[in-house]
């Protein structure tokens, strides 16, 4: 099972201003390609809130609307779009859930939610930090 550090999600009640803050400051460009694109209305529970994805070419950062609502929504009980979270990218989600539950670690399983294509779930550091780690192509 692999990991590559993925992405920082930044929430904000004001996508444009903080997302033209970074780019300005650090020099990030804006992503726009097919991975990057929300899930279709197919998708039950789906996040279709304002997002913008920024790169410096190695690492991403998602400038996301803050929703304090996004937990209740989709019966879960973490919510990653409230104060944000960091990301890590697996070649194996399964074993990755499977290595959760054999440290007894709780999860939010998201599934298909946000990006298309993208298998998210979601946990706490032991000091409450919220983690995502996904897989593509699922």
């Amino acid at each position: 099972m692999k990991f590559n550090y993925h992405h920082m999600n930044l929430c904000t009640e004001d996508v444009p201003r903080l997302s033209e803050f970074y780019q300005s400051i650090f020099g990030l460009s804006r992503l726009q390609d097919e991975e990057h694109g929300l899930v279709g209305a197919e998708t039950a529970n789906r996040y279709d809130g304002q997002v913008d994805f920024l790169t410096d070419g190695q690492v991403e950062f998602h400038i996301t609307k803050k929703d304090n609502e996004t937990a209740f929504r989709m019966k879960q009980w973490i919510n990653p779009i409230q104060k944000g979270h960091f990301c890590f990218r697996t070649d194996d989600i399964e074993g990755f859930k499977k290595k959760l539950e054999e440290l007894a670690i709780p999860y939010a399983d998201y599934g298909k939610w946000a990006l298309a294509g993208w298998y998210q779930i979601f946990f706490h550091d032991p000091d409450g930090n919220i983690i995502e780690v996904h897989q593509m192509g699922m």
